[in-house]
């Protein structure tokens, strides 16, 4: 019975971190009357700091977070603005992916690594300042 609980626990976990939601309908390119124009492309200087995120993340693995954070370090990202997820799940287990942020004034730069290529992407911050939820390790 525990087993099932944690085995669940676990999925409804991965799920709230995998950010789940419907995909979204087709457009054709003519936004409905009524409809907000799209958000403005990023700013080249946000282009930059992207890609930097995103090359720092590659050639990385969840089992070795140090290397990664060294990595984020050598990019210019200051310590205390990263957060990363734990290497090991609560069963002991080492993950498959781990996330990774790097917190800015008014967003955050969100990373997995794992199996296949580096993902990297910009989102706004949470409510309470942090970029990540659950059982996160926040650095200083």
């Amino acid at each position: 019975m525990r087993r099932t609980a944690a085995v669940v626990s676990l999925a409804v976990l991965a799920l709230g971190l995998a950010g789940c939601s419907p995909a979204p309908e087709p457009t054709t390119g003519t936004p409905a009357p009524g409809d907000s124009a799209p958000a403005p492309a990023p700013s080249a200087t946000e282009d930059a700091e992207l890609a930097a995120f995103r090359d720092a993340l590659e050639g990385h693995s969840p089992a070795d977070p140090d290397a990664l954070v060294s990595a984020l370090e050598a990019a210019g990202f200051a310590r205390d603005t990263i957060e990363r997820t734990r290497e090991l799940d609560s069963l002991g287990a080492p993950v498959t992916f781990l996330e990774v942020a790097v917190r800015g004034d008014s967003d955050c730069l969100l990373g997995q690594v794992g199996e296949g290529e580096a993902t990297a992407m910009r989102a706004e911050l949470l409510g309470g300042g942090r970029c990540l939820v659950g059982d996160v390790i926040v650095l200083d």
